[in-house]
């Protein structure tokens, strides 16, 4: 059996303040174009479209997640970035997601 001291040791070991990740990765999709977006992996283009989804979801629609159309959506706008590689996601996005 641990001893209160080691517990304690331990718990503020564990609650120190950890210092920030300089790895972490912020995505400004108003800088992102179709090429680049093409070229992410398959986990970053996810959380793009996932966002993208919320940004043009309808003040009347249900917070929900409808997976189905989710991966639909995916295909469309990666199908459309390959052929407009220049374009710049947040156009193509609006063109894809845009029209409901």
């Amino acid at each position: 059996m641990a001893s209160y001291g080691s517990v304690i040791g331990i718990l503020l070991l564990l609650t120190q303040e950890q210092e920030p990740k300089q790895d972490r990765t912020i995505i400004h999709l108003d800088e992102l174009t179709c090429k680049t977006f093409t070229e992410l992996t398959q986990q970053e283009q996810g959380i793009i479209v996932a966002w993208l989804e919320g940004y043009y979801l309808s003040d009347d629609d249900p917070p929900a997640i409808d997976v189905d159309k989710l991966l639909s959506d995916s295909v469309k706008l990666i199908q459309h970035c390959v052929n407009r590689p220049e374009e710049d996601l947040l156009t193509a996005a609006d063109a894809i997601l845009g029209n409901r």
